[in-house]
């Protein structure tokens, strides 16, 4: 998607900010005192950043939200919006946000500021002035350096060629890049291995990475190391490994001279504090000092951040990366997964620096001439019809009579015919928070709707209203309605909260001690993933963070376990049997039982998984956009499609003409079936 850049210059001077922007629409400029004198602002900056860290601390200890150092920030960030966004400011990014929504293209804020004070704010703690959330997960923030003579994008002729180092010095605590390296090379890695390359160097000193970006071609360099600000010298630096083991600081400053190939676009520093400059010169952070050294883009970090934030981030960052989507919008989205994800502050911690206006660093890939696509043997059916297009959204459900429920990134839960296209409802919560999730009761006139503060709406379909209001304690996405509609299971922490048809809570369920929730905390996901009822209502099935499927009674004891050997990221169930999608990239059939009775070989992990009524068959869809049907019987698939992009929904329809897929962009597509399910 095309972008419309807002241009944002913040000037320091010693009495007042002058404040300008520019875009297609013109161009506007005014000067305001600044909102703190220099003692508050410091003061202001101490407590945003002792926020973050209770932040992340709340939510080890106690796996709750953040709600209560959120304040703070979110009353600095407001300070912010109201000193900048204002007068003919604001005036001009209204017009901009209405002019880029009218041409179907996303908005972007290139923001440059200049002064010893202005550079150190955290500027995407801004709050959005047209909904009480952060801009940033809306918008994306871009550090914009302008230089000179910066480095056009080019194009990408595969593979991928991705350098990793992990630097662990012996006098400085681990980190944990083991996994890291692990999920970076996961989420790049195509179905066929020729086309993204993921090297890791052995070493991790400087002399090792000057060798390797000396003697060969690399495209994006990925650092796993500590990092911080020297007050000393006024520079930014990271920590490699000395030749005796120990760490070695290398400023910004011999960063900047490290060779490297022009075909270098992308930087990601996962160091603490990288992307902080002194007083004086914006490019004596580490990150500036390599986009100075001529690297289009560099994301790096303005704070400490925990391993847990930056495995989480870098993660959901690459996975976009790969899909082809534009930094600046890779990079939003990230901050959103991790906000989600975690509930923490540091959403905000990851920067990104661009050396001029693209944001597109790569071209589409372009598949060497001697490169001949694969013939596939088997039947690929073809879309009947582009049912609807309900906009950027993070979850689409299957409800009764075919109706298509969005959960839509602009805080509102869209309803549309699958037959026709047509929208017929739209329901908007209160506190216009993001729907991250949608489960949908037996009767095609309700449906509940999770909140990424917690929030559970059950809404009233014929009227757009809600009809109950619960809120979960404790982070999660999971939703699930029991068969005949009188229960309501939701995930909370480490604890299944079961609601009644009035709305009361009558089960509050321990899955897990609080040792093994701090465990699971540790690791990529939430303690609890997808949730379902077992046939009968009387029990409840959830995925846990240790990798086992777990079936509990009414008291919360486990009646049955399924093992995987990591988390389950998708779940799907009929009367008889049960489909799990495991981040190792399997997908697992199984019976009530426990019985195995077959798993796929490791591919991408399945984000989406759907059982056709009456029918033979399990359709699955890759987190990479690659939609297959498969026979229960025999595990073997049929390949249906590609998508454009990441998969957010999947279902057959209850007439069993076909299957409905929904993407993370909002386009929802009606498919037909392949012919051996008509046998």
């Amino acid at each position: 998607m095309e972008s419309l850049p807002f241009r944002l210059e913040i000037i320091e001077t010693d009495t007042e900010w002058i404040i300008g922007c520019s875009s297609e629409l013109g161009e506007a400029s005014l000067r305001v005192p600044p909102p703190y004198s220099g003692g508050e602002l410091e003061s202001a900056l101490h407590r945003v950043e002792k926020s973050l860290e209770r932040s992340y601390t709340m939510n080890i200890v106690r796996g709750a939200s953040a709600s209560a150092p959120e304040r703070s920030v979110r009353e600095f960030g407001s300070v912010l919006t109201r000193t900048v966004l204002r007068d003919k400011i604001l005036t001009q990014f209204d017009r901009c946000r209405i002019r880029a929504k009218e041409q179907g293209k996303s908005l972007r804020i290139l923001l440059r500021s200049d002064g010893p004070r202005v550079g150190s704010i955290p500027w995407e703690y801004m709050v959005d002035p047209s909904r009480d959330d952060y801009l940033a997960l809306h918008v994306p923030v871009v550090r914009n350096l302008r230089l000179m003579d910066p480095v056009k994008p080019m194009d990408l002729s595969l593979p991928l060629r991705v350098l990793g180092i992990s630097a662990l010095p012996a006098d400085l605590p681990p980190l944990d890049a083991r996994r890291e390296r692990e999920r970076i090379a996961e989420v790049l890695r195509q179905e066929s291995s020729e086309n993204v390359d993921v090297n890791w160097l052995p070493g991790d000193r400087y002399q090792d990475l000057k060798s390797a970006l000396l003697t060969d071609t690399w495209h994006v360099l990925h650092c796993v190391c500590h990092g911080g600000f020297d007050d000393g010298c006024a520079e930014g630096y990271i920590q490699l490994t000395g030749d005796d083991g120990s760490a070695m600081r290398v400023h910004a400053s011999a960063l900047r001279r490290l060779p490297h190939s022009p075909q270098l676009r992308l930087v990601v520093l996962n160091a603490c504090e990288s992307a902080v400059s002194g007083s004086d010169d914006v490019f004596t952070s580490t990150a500036a000092a390599l986009v100075a050294s001529g690297v289009p883009a560099v994301v790096a970090m303005q704070y400490e951040i925990t391993d847990r934030a930056a495995f989480t981030f870098a993660s959901s960052f690459y996975e976009r990366v790969a899909e082809g989507l534009p930094v600046d919008r890779a990079v939003t989205l990230a901050r959103d997964d991790v906000k989600v994800r975690l509930g923490t502050l540091e959403w905000a911690t990851p920067v990104l620096f661009l050396a001029s206006d693209t944001v597109q660093i790569f071209a589409p890939p372009k598949v060497p001439l001697d490169k001949k696509p694969r013939q596939s043997t088997e039947p690929t059916p073809e879309a009947s019809a582009v049912v609807a297009e309900v906009g950027p959204c993070g979850h689409v459900a299957l409800g009764p009579g075919n109706l298509a429920a969005a959960a839509c990134d602009d805080g509102v839960i869209r309803v549309v015919e699958t037959a026709k296209g047509r929208l017929v409802a739209q329901c908007l919560a209160v506190q216009r928070e993001k729907p991250v999730r949608i489960a949908w009761s037996p009767w095609r006139r309700h449906l509940a709707s999770r909140y990424q503060d917690g929030t559970v709406v059950l809404w009233d379909l014929k009227t757009e209203m809600p009809v109950r209001v619960m809120t979960a304690e404790g982070q999660g996405e999971g939703v699930a309605f029991s068969s005949d509609g009188h229960w309501l299971a939701v995930t909370a922490g480490n604890h299944l909260h079961v609601y009644d048809a009035h709305g009361a809570r009558v089960r509050d369920l321990t899955v897990c001690s609080p040792k093994q929730a701090a465990l699971w905390a540790a690791g990529q996901n939430a303690p609890l993933g997808p949730v379902c009822f077992a046939p009968g209502d009387r029990h409840i099935v959830a995925a846990c963070g240790d990798g086992r499927l777990r079936q509990l009674n009414v008291r919360g004891l486990p009646v049955m376990e399924w093992p995987h050997p990591q988390p389950i990221v998708s779940l799907a169930a009929t009367h008889g049997l049960l489909a799990t999608g495991c981040l190792d990239g399997r997908v697992r059939l199984w019976t009530w039982d426990g019985d195995l009775l077959w798993r796929t070989q490791p591919k991408r992990p399945a984000q989406q998984l759907a059982f056709a009524t009456g029918r033979s068959a399990v359709a699955t869809a890759h987190q990479r956009g690659k939609v297959s049907i498969r026979n229960v019987h025999t595990g073997r698939g049929t390949s249906v499609t590609r998508l454009a992009s990441r998969p957010v929904g999947l279902a057959f329809l209850d007439d069993g003409e076909g299957l409905v897929t929904a993407t993370r962009t909002g386009v929802v597509q009606r498919w037909e079936l392949p012919d051996w399910m008509a046998e």
